[in-house]
């Protein structure tokens, strides 16, 4: 019978120590993902936008896709299947890879501008002269600049400077020719307002002129829409 070297039987000594701590280690690793997998829930199929989907889109085939995810990390009312949302309106936009809600969009019977409306909001068109040409999906705060002759009356009472702000925050949801370059110094801008705002912003429109100013996402928000 062939004797092992001490060389030898200490490195079979040593490879077999690693074989068990190795086996060791990854039997802590599978047991702590089988304890994660356990936390995080069940998987669950999601649907995702596959891009920006601002307010006022249409959903196609190619808006959204489903992908699986843990049920835990799964906000509420996101659909599962993506057939349900094709053809719909988006009411609160979706950015890309995010979960899309049953409350990001329109009701399935509604179609068009009217679409995008929540309960208790106008679409109100304004006419902007020499101004800002803002893109579908932005939002603005619209301002009115009034003769001294026009300030403290009317809507606009509690006004004390000659521009003032009449509405803040308002989703764009059309401009005439948006993306089209074009001469013309006025431009119709499709604006998603409440009943308030639209008061304010008629009484602004036929006593003084219109402005409208760009504000960041943040500043934005959707009338009849609770804010998270």
């Amino acid at each position: 019978m062939l004797k092992r070297s001490p060389r030898a039987l200490g490195l079979w000594v040593g490879a077999a120590a690693l074989a068990v701590t190795t086996g060791a280690i990854v039997a802590g690793d599978l047991a702590a993902l089988h304890r994660r997998a356990q936390q995080l829930g069940p998987e669950r199929r999601v649907v995702v936008a596959r891009r920006d989907l601002a307010l006022g889109t249409t959903v196609t085939a190619g808006d959204v896709s489903a992908r699986h995810v843990y049920a835990s990390q799964v906000p509420r009312n996101v659909l599962d299947d993506p057939a349900l949302a094709l053809g719909r309106i988006v009411r609160v936009p979706v950015i890309q890879d995010g979960y899309i809600a049953a409350a990001n969009l329109a009701r399935s019977r509604r179609s068009g501008l009217d679409g995008v409306l929540p309960e208790g909001t106008r679409a109100m068109r304004v006419v902007i002269e020499d101004g800002l040409r803002p893109r579908p999906g932005s939002s603005v705060d619209v301002y009115a600049t009034f003769s001294h002759d026009e300030l403290g009356t009317g809507a606009i009472s509690n006004a004390r400077d000659p521009a003032t702000v009449v509405a803040s925050g308002v989703a764009v949801l059309a401009t005439d020719g948006a993306g089209a370059a074009t001469a013309s110094r006025t431009v119709g801008v499709t604006l998603l307002v409440d009943e308030a705002d639209a008061s304010t912003i008629a009484y602004a429109a036929a006593h003084g002129r219109i402005v409208l100013a760009l504000v960041p996402p943040e500043d934005a928000r959707v009338p009849g829409v609770t804010r998270r």
